[in-house]
């Protein structure tokens, strides 16, 4: 019988197609004049969606009334930043699914348990780690990519090789169950030893890089296709930003950084987004039908004042786009100009 959480998800996932106006069951675009195409409606699904994948995230849904509204929690600058350490007691909040999860969703949760003036995990850090000792391997997939996937001896930590069909892309990647979720917490320090010992590298760059008088200019951004391997393959839907910081976090301190709006101008020149104009006269980038038929969907927020915003959510079906463009320029041989567009 599927757990609670699972169904929490499927109907999260229906939710989340009917807004971009799809027939969840069969992935075809919904007539026009369809009830859920309409604009209010679609944003209404959106917003309970988004409870939904709160809820799934062990996020507070409702914010608790008080006299004065909260202020928001200014992130301190990365300078400033407190070295990374998970003690056991913080370890005893996280909670455990009871299905298997990414690696990238375990990390989600682990960093939820931190201070924002503290450097966070990331999931190469874990991944490494897990590489380091055996419970994964590099390995080429059916498809002809590599991922990191168990190998015998994680199998029997509970580490499993999962794969996802979304919207006609094959996904394959590693998954967790409460076992291997428990092997990560157990081990966490050695994986907070590679984070510091990454944040220290970076520093330490930073700080030659400020000191040199005359230093030459950064590489203009480029990612291989070896880089590309460790990009986090999860199938939780993210922002063109969150895209930008998992791209930055493969790169060398010595390359320039991607550009959330180089990205998000790809998928226009694509013609996976536009700009349109809600009645209330508010300007975005939206996906268009083709845009919404690669896993790119709107899911809305809630500002501080109150008021429903959208934000352009891409699936691992749309990242998959744009990392396969990343990897063609990567190729040599190919077109310099159309590199260049990017």
């Amino acid at each position: 019988m599927a757990s609670e959480n699972a169904i929490i998800e499927r109907a999260e996932m229906y939710l989340r197609k009917l807004s971009c106006g799809i027939n969840p069951l069969t992935d075809e675009i919904l007539p026009e004049g369809d009830s859920c195409k309409q604009e209010r409606i679609s944003k209404c699904l959106a917003y309970v969606a988004s409870l939904l994948q709160q809820q799934l995230n062990h996020d507070q849904v409702a914010p608790i009334v008080t006299d004065k509204p909260p202020r928001a929690a200014k992130r301190a600058p990365r300078s400033l930043m407190q070295e990374l350490s998970i003690d056991a007691e913080a370890l005893k909040r996280y909670r455990f699914f009871d299905y298997p999860v990414s690696i990238s969703r375990v990390v989600r949760n682990i960093n939820e348990l931190l201070p924002d003036n503290m450097n966070h995990l990331l999931y190469a850090d874990v991944a490494n780690f897990l590489v380091q000792e055996g419970i994964l391997s590099r390995q080429v997939a059916e498809d002809g990519k590599e991922a990191n996937l168990p190998t015998p001896a994680g199998e029997t930590y509970g580490f499993e090789k999962g794969e996802s069909d979304l919207r006609g892309h094959h996904n394959i990647y590693t998954q967790c169950w409460q076992q291997a979720q428990q092997y990560i917490l157990d081990n966490i320090q050695k994986c907070v030893v590679i984070a510091n010992e990454r944040f220290a590298n970076r520093k330490a760059n930073q700080d030659e890089w400020e000191e040199k008088p005359s230093r030459k200019a950064k590489q203009k951004f480029r990612v291989t296709v070896e880089e590309l391997g460790n990009y986090p393959t999860d199938d939780t839907p993210v922002p063109v930003s969150e895209i930008a910081r998992r791209l930055n976090a493969l790169v060398t301190d010595n390359m320039e950084r991607i550009y959330y709006k180089v990205i998000r101008d790809w998928y226009v020149a694509g013609g996976y987004l536009e700009l349109k104009t809600s009645p209330e006269g508010k300007v975005a980038f939206l996906p268009t039908a083709k845009g919404s038929l690669a896993g790119l969907m709107v899911e809305s927020r809630t500002g501080k004042d109150g008021e429903l915003y959208d934000v352009v959510m891409y699936d691992i079906k749309a990242q998959q786009l744009y990392l396969d463009h990343l990897a063609e320029q990567d190729t040599p041989g190919e077109n310099s100009d159309e590199s260049e567009q990017a």
